[in-house]
């Protein structure tokens, strides 16, 4: 005996191995005696069709349309520059009010130019009458050619130096190029500006843009003109139409710029609001399902499981429109019975036992 226990001192893993092997016996003895108890109709069982839940789903027509988002926008924004040297007196209008075309914004000093402009009447009177006389003479032979150039050229040098003063005076007042909002004033009263100095910024608001992007697949569905509806994020909902499509696409995003245009001409309208855009494209038939039956195929693509002559068919999902309450999809007609439970435990070509839900509530009412 004391032989033996010096054996397995010596050798300890045969011990282990040996409890190892004693241990998969008794698993696998366990195993043995529960499937003796396996009913005999199993096999039966295993050619019973499997049983799934259908709904039938009517095609209609459903308007296919293009959803984007963008903001709001002024279709133009201008920044007013001084045209003429001088001291910025005052502002007419305040920052924010909606002005006229042809609308008094600022004015800038005058200065000398009523006195340069009275020099400049006067030298003109004068120049005329000289005129006036050499050419008289010149018809009668007493002066050349030469003189009643050189008086014509006096003439038409005083006539545009008055032009000129008259201009300068009338550029003094700023006035608004266009119907808008009189955005921001750029520098205060007081200050000095030369000719191409910054004034004021406006914004034609009469008119709004929403900017968005449109990916390559789908721009060749646009084009001008073409009917679009806006939601902002107010609430409000406007009609628009398509004012600008981009020929080149954005060189990171391979997507081209579109413009919808909105008329504001009540100004209810602002800009810079977040702003979602559907354009209708065409109309096609379709089934509205909740996305809860929507099923993968062995390739990975989402679709929906029908039941056609008791088996499976798979068709792919071709989302046209997604609603709170469910996902409208395209490449049906007619009736279709749809698989609303059930439709992961059965792959396409499988033959079933499609069964209703009324079905169902009336056989376990019978059980």
């Amino acid at each position: 005996m004391s032989a033996v226990k010096q054996f397995f001192a010596a050798r300890p893993y045969i011990f282990s191995i040996i409890i190892v092997t004693a241990v998969v016996l008794w698993m696998l003895s366990g195993q043995l005696s529960s499937a003796e108890k396996v009913p005999l109709d199993s096999t039966k069982t295993e050619h019973q069709l499997t049983r799934v839940q259908v709904k039938t789903f009517t095609a209609e027509p459903i308007e296919r349309s293009l959803h984007l988002y963008g903001q709001t926008e002024a279709r133009r924004q201008s920044v007013i520059s001084a045209e003429v040297s001088g001291r910025l007196l005052e502002f007419l209008v305040a920052e924010g009010r909606p002005i006229k075309k042809g609308q008094a914004l600022a004015r800038l000093d005058i200065q000398d130019r009523r006195s340069q402009l009275l020099r400049a009447e006067a030298l003109l009177e004068q120049r005329t009458i000289e005129y006036a006389g050499v050419k008289a003479l010149s018809k009668q032979g007493f002066q050349g050619k030469a003189r009643l150039a050189e008086a014509k050229a006096s003439l038409v040098e005083a006539e545009s130096m008055v032009k000129t003063l008259n201009l300068a005076i009338d550029n003094t007042l700023v006035l608004s190029p266009y119907t808008g909002i009189f955005e921001e004033n750029i520098v205060e009263a007081g200050a000095y500006l030369g000719i191409g100095d910054p004034i004021l910024r406006l914004a034609d608001t009469q008119q709004l843009l929403v900017r968005t992007d449109v990916s390559e697949r789908d721009i060749s569905q646009l084009k001008l003109d073409k009917k679009a509806y806006v939601t902002l994020v107010t609430g409000q909902e406007v009609e628009g139409t398509i004012d600008f499509i981009a020929t080149l696409s954005d060189a990171n995003t391979r997507t081209f710029k579109v413009e919808v245009l909105l008329k504001n001409q009540d100004q209810k309208l602002m800009a810079g609001v977040s702003a979602s855009v559907r354009i209708p494209l065409e109309e096609v038939a379709a089934i509205k399902v909740s996305p809860a039956v929507l099923a993968l195929d062995e390739q990975g693509n989402l679709g929906v499981k029908t039941v056609v002559d008791d088996v499976v068919q798979f068709i792919p999902a071709d989302l046209v429109r997604s609603d709170p309450d469910g996902a409208w999809l395209s490449g049906f007609t007619g009736d279709n019975d749809v698989i609303v439970l059930g439709q992961g435990f059965v792959r396409e070509g499988d033959k079933v036992e499609p069964v209703t839900k009324a079905e169902l509530l009336a056989q376990e009412r019978l059980e």
